[in-house]
């Protein structure tokens, strides 16, 4: 019989995902028929599976945080009231009394390199609200403005509203890195395992084949071509990469 070799797989260019689903998928298929392994390959499934559903479990833990909802609320709040602002700026810089509409003006002309920040990405959203709040409260002339078009309470609440926006986006970033720590932690572990395990269902269905075996070597055989066709070549060809 000729000599059964599985095809090529390069793990290490596989995603989080893509690597736990190969490697779940090998358990499940050879669970099907773990008694037809020997004890060899048992030995070396029961090592692989229990890492495979712990690095699929992390892997998955780590695509969305619960509080990402809380950041979207939070930034809706923030859009509204500076949204509020701008306004009563617009409105009052038309006023017919000379007073609101030059303060009006005065704080048009500082709102204007900020006037789109809300369509901006989150995090730029945030760092320029906070230099436009800094800005607002260390000019007097700014303040005396916001006062007479009442627009002083509304950059107060604006502080507070991005203050708790920052709060929660920095424990989602802290949050989902922990998450893809733990992930990238589990993983070179489940490697490992998953190639020892590999290595033994080669040799066993060269050794000693039976049907079992030749089916189930086919299956894991595919789901390697499967799962290599999702892998994004590295531009630099020269660079050595772990493969099973």
């Amino acid at each position: 019989m000729e000599k059964k070799e599985f095809s090529t797989v390069h793990l290490s260019h596989l995603s989080n995902d893509d690597a736990a689903s190969l490697f779940v998928q090998t358990c499940y298929h050879s669970n099907l028929v773990k008694d037809q392994l020997g004890e060899m390959g048992k030995v070396a499934l029961d090592d692989l599976t229990p890492k495979a559903n712990a690095f699929s479990a992390q892997a998955k833990s780590g695509r969305k945080s619960q509080l990402t909802e809380h950041v979207k609320d939070n930034r809706k709040t923030s859009i509204n009231v500076f949204a509020e602002i701008k306004r009563i700026v617009v409105f009052e810089s038309k006023s017919r009394d000379e007073v609101k509409k030059q303060a009006g003006l005065d704080f048009l002309f500082f709102l204007n390199p900020y006037w789109d920040i809300t369509k901006a990405p989150v995090g730029t959203q945030m760092e320029q609200t906070q230099e436009l709040i800094t800005k607002y409260k260390y000019d007097r002339k700014l303040n005396i403005a916001a006062k007479e078009i009442n627009v002083d309470v509304l950059m107060t609440e604006l502080e507070t509203d991005n203050n708790s926006l920052t709060g929660v986006y920095n424990s989602r970033t802290v949050e989902t890195g922990n998450r893809q720590t733990s992930s990238t932690d589990l993983r070179p572990g489940t490697t490992d395992s998953y190639i020892r395990y590999c290595a033994i269902i080669e040799h066993a269905v060269n050794l000693m084949p039976n049907d079992a075996r030749l089916s189930l070597f086919n299956t894991l055989d595919e789901l390697r071509k499967k799962h290599n066709t999702l892998i994004q070549k590295p531009k630099d060809k020269g660079t050595d990469t772990p493969t099973a």
